[in-house]
């Protein structure tokens, strides 16, 4: 497993139309999101949480980790989903 590389999030206002751009690596991912949520916490790296529609997502973004939450990932594998092998201790059975 490789090294987690710090990414770049911006978040901007357009002044030509309502909503908000938001990048990731200088790429737009705007049309993907349908939430977005960002915790920080005392002494930790602050999370940010984006909600999207992984098939919506450019292609121009490479090695993008996705998080599952905890009771997502246990559904998931309920339904018989295995998640991948670097993953697989953490996955609830």
């Amino acid at each position: 497993m490789s090294a987690r590389q710090p990414r770049t999030l911006r978040i901007s206002t357009p002044t030509d139309r309502p909503g908000q751009v938001v990048e990731l690596d200088g790429v737009d991912i705007s049309r993907a999101l349908i939430g977005l949520s960002l915790t920080i916490k005392g002494g930790e790296m602050p999370t940010v949480t984006l909600d999207v529609i992984a098939e919506a997502l450019p292609t121009q973004l490479d090695e993008v980790r996705a998080y599952l939450p905890d009771a997502t990932k246990e559904l998931l594998v309920r339904l018989g989903w295995t998640p991948p092998v670097e993953e697989a201790t953490d996955a609830v059975h």
